[in-house]
Order: structure tokens, then C-alpha cells, then sequence
């Protein structure tokens, strides 16, 4: 009776283990310029068209969601423009773009404004979302569900992360709402190493409609560690029927004065275009590409010096100010002090944080290179002084929650 009792309970396991598959994203009738979640179909309502101001919102867990809401807070309690026209600094953000952990933040304030300010802690910094995350995991009932070969990890955490942040809203919701900033949510490409971010500009690669996908999942995969949660999993439609590509990638693979940096970009975006050897992509951490968010906004500019016209709203803004919230910590030389070896996780978090600190110096030297080059040659259009400011908030070691305050004085005058 027992071994009877214990197949049938397998054989109902292993039925519902193949029943569980990931919520496939769906596929796009038609590219269009005109429509889908892309930057130049933004419209913002308050702030200044001249201005164009960005936050870039890094990786590092909590420590980062809860730096990303200081920063939130300061914005909007510093008031900008003259008396008869003040109003929030925190109103004139067009852009952000966040990685891994500030996803979170970046992604709900985005959704649902400025409810953040009387939901977000209650409902996120001040819960262990990564214990609760991993009971769910070993919940009976899903650990059964992780046994199909199309269900892991990250897809369970995108149902938590929708539960308790995101209610089911899409990319779609995201566009509705007006006056919002613009959200880029990056992750990293598996295969090729390359970033990949969720706007519709990029799923027109992949033929793929971003406005019915889940802001949840796109979450997930910014944020999917690949030590401890799995890739996120994208269906590629390119290959049915076959797609056409850009004109400028043909334009840079082409032209012999085009520099090594735009070739680069061009061969990444042409391998989606391959749908039969790339039928699906595996999204992981974007903090492995780029811990910073920065590098979007680069690789748009190494893009636009390769003769590619930029939006509207980029071509009508004089000056360019850029807030960086840096939530990785300073190196910690304890281990100096002693000649024993750091254990084996002591090991893998200073082997994994290494490169990520000088990689992220190097992301922001050549973002500074970038765009004070594409204002000297005028390919954003910018005057050749004053159009770059840029802040960088930095956290302190071990630091997950605090109130931020940084010197907006020169922002405010950009304003």
C-alpha cells in the first residue's frame, strides 16, 4: 500500500513537473518605429525639453534598492527653477536605467510614481526578500515545478517579484502612464556576454512584442545572479519569416572607417537576426555586462558617431546631466592583515567583485569620452561647453538603508 501510495504521488509529480513552463513572450505582428515602449515615444509633461537628465541605478541587492530610494527622496525634496515655476528635481528625469538590484527600485517608481514613497520600504527593503524567495523555492509544491526542464528558479522569482511589487503590470502599463521617466532594464546576454536591455528597440531583434511582456520578469533577469538563480528565457521569432536588419548594421559592417567599437555593436544585434541558430536567449544578472547602467547610453553614442540620427528628445536637449548611484562598496584589504587565504565564498565574493569595480571605473571613463566626443563633432547635437554634469552617489560598506543627501547645486542650475 505504501509503495503504491509513493508511485502515485511520483507519477502526479512528475505530470505537474511537465505541466510547469514559463510564460513564453509573444510575438510582434510588425516592426514599428512609431510605436512600442522605444525613448522616442516618451512623452514627458513637466520636465525642461532642454534638459536632458538620466539616473543609473547599479547592481548590489538591497544595499542598492535602498541607496536608489535615498536618492529618490533627495530628488524629490530639492526644488528647482525660478519661484513662480518651482517644482521637484525628481519631475525632471527623462531616463533610468537600472541594473540587478536597482531594478527594483527603478521599475517601481517608473509603474507607480510616487506611491514609492509610502509603499516601497514597507514592502521590499524591509522584508528578506531572499529568504522568503528561498523558502518558496523549497516549498513542496514548487519543488516539484522546478523539476520540468522549462521552469526554473528565476521564472519563480519573477511570480514573487509580480506579487509583491508588480501586480501583474507589463511594459505595455509602463507606456500608459504619462509623464513617467523612460525605463531601461538591463540584463546580460549568456552567450555572447553583451548587454541586453528590455525596450522595444531591442525585442525588435527577437520579433517579439515588449508591451504584453511582464515588467516582473524583465525584473528577474536584471537581477538573476548566475550562482544562485537561473536565466531567464526568451522565445527569438526572427527566423519566420526571415527578418531584415537595421541599415546601420549593414552601414557598419561595411563602411572600413567605421570604428571597432560600432562593428562590435553591429555583429551583436545581427546574431539575433539569426533565429535558426538562436531560436531562444539566455538573460542572466546584468550586472556580469555592466553594473553601472552606463553602457546603453555609450553604446547609443559610439551608435550616433556612426552617422545614425538621434531621437528627437536627445536632438532638442542643450545639456546632459547624469546622476550615478553606485551602490558597490570601496575594496576591502582585511585579508592584507593576515597571511591566512580566504575561505572558499570569501574567495568567490573578492574574485566576483574585482572585476566589477574596474570594469565599472572604465564604464564611466568611457562614458564621459563618449559623449564629450559626440559633442565636439556634433553628433547629439549639444553645444561644446558646459553639456555634460555628472554625480556620483557612492554607499558606504555594509550600508542597506539611510537617508541620502549630494551637492544638486550644479544640477539645479542645469534646471
Amino acid at each position: 500500500m505504501a509503495m503504491r501510495s509513493s508511485i502515485t504521488f511520483l507519477a502526479i509529480a512528475l505530470f505537474a513537473s511537465g505541466c510547469a513552463h514559463y510564460p513564453v513572450n509573444a510575438p510582434l505582428a510588425a516592426v514599428d518605429d512609431r510605436t512600442g515602449y522605444r525613448f522616442e515615444n516618451t512623452a514627458f509633461s513637466t520636465n525642461s525639453d532642454d534638459l536632458l537628465l538620466m539616473l543609473a541605478f547599479s547592481g548590489g541587492g538591497t544595499r542598492a534598492a535602498a541607496l536608489d530610494y535615498g536618492v529618490l527622496e533627495e530628488l524629490a525634496r530639492t526644488g528647482v527653477g525660478p519661484p513662480s515655476e518651482q517644482h521637484r528635481l525628481l519631475d525632471e528625469v527623462d531616463l533610468i536605467s537600472s541594473v540587478s538590484g536597482g531594478s527594483f527600485t527603478a521599475a517601481y517608481y517608473a509603474l507607480w510614481g510616487d506611491r514609492i514613497f509610502s509603499d516601497f520600504e514597507p514592502q521590499f527593503l524591509n522584508k528578506s526578500v531572499h529568504n522568503a524567495l528561498r523558502l518558496r523555492i523549497l516549498a513542496p509544491w514548487n519543488t516539484v515545478r522546478l523539476f520540468s526542464p522549462t521552469f526554473n528558479r528565476s521564472d519563480l522569482a519573477a511570480e514573487y517579484y509580480d506579487r509583491l511589487l508588480f501586480k501583474g503590470a507589463t511594459f505595455g502599463d509602463l507606456a500608459a502612464r504619462p509623464g513617467a521617466p523612460f525605463l531601461i532594464i538591463n540584463s546580460t546576454d549568456l552567450a555572447s556576454g553583451s548587454r541586453f536591455e528590455f525596450t522595444q528597440d531591442q525585442f525588435d531583434f527577437l520579433k517579439s512584442d515588449l508591451s504584453q511582456f511582464p515588467i516582473a520578469r524583465a525584473v528577474a533577469a536584471s537581477s538573476a545572479h548566475p550562482l544562485l538563480l537561473s536565466p531567464v528565457v526568451l522565445k527569438n521569432y526572427s527566423a519566420s519569416p526571415q527578418s531584415g536588419e537595421p541599415e546601420w548594421i549593414a552601414s557598419a559592417l561595411t563602411d572600413p572607417a567605421a570604428s571597432s567599437r560600432l562593428r562590435n555593436l553591429a555583429l551583436q544585434a545581427r546574431s539575433y537576426l539569426d533565429g535558426d541558430k538562436r531560436r531562444f536567449i539566455h538573460l542572466v544578472d546584468g550586472g556580469v555586462s555592466d553594473n553601472l547602467g552606463l553602457r546603453g547610453s555609450t553604446d547609443s553614442a559610439v551608435v550616433y558617431a556612426g552617422g545614425s540620427r538621434p531621437s528627437p528628445a536627445l536632438q532638442k536637449a542643450r545639456r546632459i546631466a547624469v546622476i550615478i548611484v553606485d551602490a558597490n562598496t570601496d575594496p576591502d584589504y582585511g585579508w592584507d592583515s593576515t597571511e591566512r587565504s580566504p575561505g572558499f565564498w570569501n574567495l568567490l565574493g573578492l574574485v566576483g567583485g574585482v572585476p566589477i569595480r574596474r570594469y565599472s571605473f572604465e564604464t564611466i571613463e568611457l562614458f564621459r569620452e563618449s559623449y564629450y566626443y559626440s559633442a565636439e563633432n556634433s553628433y547629439i547635437y549639444l553645444p561644446k561647453e558646459d553639456t555634460y554634469a555628472a554625480c556620483r552617489v557612492r554607499s558606504s560598506r555594509r550600508a542597506t538603508t539611510g537617508t541620502i543627501s549630494f551637492s544638486s547645486r550644479r544640477l539645479e542650475s542645469l534646471a
